[in-house]
């Protein structure tokens, strides 16, 4: 039996690398993915690999990594530190160059072993303060 622990170490491993192959096991064909970038939910594995795209494209070394999870029944909370340099325009943002530490609390909902559902929460706030679009308290 898979834990969802497990389940989302994969999950983790797909968003680090990009490789569709690792994560097309752990994601339902019909996932529906609310972030904050898209005022609509996606849906299906091309919604996960559009925003994943985005974030790599801007930012090629991007890499997230698990600081803490709760789960209870179908649902896992997922507490990351999401790193990586801005080499690229992101969300009309051009290239700044500058590193970014964020974090992003994820809920996920699972069903028979895959991700069904996710509602990502990156703090936006402070991606753009470090981006520099938006100044830092007491600037």
């Amino acid at each position: 039996m898979t834990t969802n622990r497990e389940i989302i170490e994969q999950f983790l491993r797909f968003i680090n690398t990009g490789n569709a192959s690792i994560g097309r096991p752990v994601i339902d064909d019909n996932v529906i993915f609310y972030a904050p970038t898209s005022p609509e939910p996606m849906k299906g594995f091309q919604g996960y690999m559009g925003v994943l795209a985005m974030m790599r494209g801007a930012m090629p070394d991007i890499q997230w990594k698990i600081e803490e999870t709760i789960s209870e029944g179908d649902k896992i909370l997922v507490r990351y530190t999401m790193t990586g340099t801005q080499t690229y325009p992101l969300m009309g943002i051009p290239a700044t160059g500058k590193s970014i530490r964020v974090t992003a609390m994820n809920i996920y909902e699972l069903k028979n072993g895959k991700i069904i559902r996710e509602h990502g929460l990156p703090d936006m706030f402070t991606l753009l303060m470090q981006l520099g679009v938006i100044p830092a308290p007491g600037q």
